[in-house]
């Protein structure tokens, strides 16, 4: 199942410039100018400014230079630069870039499929709490991809993921419905370790010490 990522929705431009509703000078004038260009219609302007904020070194304005080179928003679609981008802004904790990059990596778009790098950027943003990425980073682990299968895990991370966001826009549910070969078992031992991952800061903290704990033969592979 393909991995969905976030995309450019005015919402999403206004919050990020929202976010540094805080400063001023131009890293927040060059987002309100990209954000306003946006809603005009004016793509080319918007992508102009949101691209001379990204190379201040802003996060946001990285993570929307991304997201308009991924979607071919104002400018010709190139995923490897929605890459670029994409790390520049995820190694500062945007968690949305992060969350994106994943997608990329997960799905070979821009990129090589590599899972491992999917790995690591979901789990940043699942560590700030970013319930698409728990989500997807439960579907790893029940697929086996870059990581041993592990389903008691992978439903785990898709329950605290529906929980976290039960928006249509999170496939959560819908992945586990999909599921077959669930036993009641699983699902408890499931539940019982997604309310550990609920109630933690960082749910990364009870996740790798369950990977520490369990043995390779008790990973819930169902047959």
């Amino acid at each position: 199942m393909i991995a969905m990522n976030r995309i450019l929705h005015s919402t999403t431009a206004l919050a990020l410039a929202t976010i540094f509703s805080f400063l001023s000078g131009p890293a927040q004038a060059g987002l309100e100018e990209g954000v306003t260009a946006y809603q005009a219609g004016d793509l080319p302007l918007a992508f102009k400014e949101f691209s001379t904020v990204a190379d201040t070194g802003n996060a946001d304005g990285q993570f929307n230079v991304a997201l308009m080179y991924e979607q071919g928003i104002g400018v010709a679609k190139d995923e490897t630069q929605a890459i670029s981008w994409y790390e520049k802004s995820a190694q500062q904790g945007n968690s949305n870039a992060q969350y994106n990059l994943g997608v990329l990596y997960e799905n070979g778009r821009g990129t090589a499929v590599d899972f491992a790098q999917a790995n690591q950027w979901y789990r940043k943003a699942a560590a700030q709490g970013d319930a698409l990425a728990v989500g997807n980073l439960g579907m790893l682990y029940m697929r086996g991809d870059g990581v041993k299968v592990d389903k008691n895990l992978g439903l785990a991370l898709l329950i605290q993921s529906a929980t976290m966001d039960n928006s249509p826009t999170n496939k959560a549910k819908s992945n586990i419905a999909a599921t077959r070969g669930l036993t009641a078992n699983m699902i408890t031992t499931a539940q019982t370790l997604s309310d550990e991952l609920g109630q933690a800061k960082n749910l990364l903290i009870p996740l790798d010490q369950y990977l520490k704990t369990t043995t390779t033969t008790s990973g819930g592979e169902s047959q």
